[in-house]
């Protein structure tokens, strides 16, 4: 945690911008906020003790309704809003052990693949431009 904290001290500058005693402030009393709002989002969530279970149980249903599909993606050959809101879901936690987690126990990674691919061609870029002509007519 200590790592984290100093890479996003680093990140925003905070030192630059807070004296120090604002930003102890905002480490220790946002710690503690952050614990009471996390066992309230767990209860109303029902998220397991076991966060990584829970996490791994949702990818898993994820996987089951694309398989019910029969398609690559939900959107069928090409991604849809759905896939890319997953994706980007995976995509936060891809530099953490969660992630390396979820790979390892669950069969996530075919489809997270194709997703890096398709974005990395900007796949995306239609889908968002469509929608966006819907909602301007």
């Amino acid at each position: 945690m200590l790592i984290t904290l100093q890479d996003s001290d680093a990140a925003g500058s905070w030192e630059e911008h807070f004296e120090t005693w604002e930003r102890l402030l905002v480490l220790y009393v946002g710690s503690i906020a952050m614990f009471f709002i996390g066992k309230n989002l767990k209860r109303r969530h029902q998220i397991k003790d076991d966060v990584r279970a829970s996490f791994y149980d949702d990818v898993n249903v994820w996987l089951k309704a694309l398989k019910k599909k029969g398609t690559k993606f939900m959107g069928g050959d090409e991604p849809n809003l759905s896939d890319l809101t997953v994706f980007g879901v995976l995509t936060a936690v891809e530099g953490c052990d969660a992630f390396q987690d979820v790979k390892s126990n669950t069969k996530i990674t075919p489809w997270f693949e194709q997703m890096k691919e398709v974005v990395s061609q900007h796949g995306g870029a239609k889908l968002t431009m469509e929608r966006g002509n819907l909602l301007q007519n």
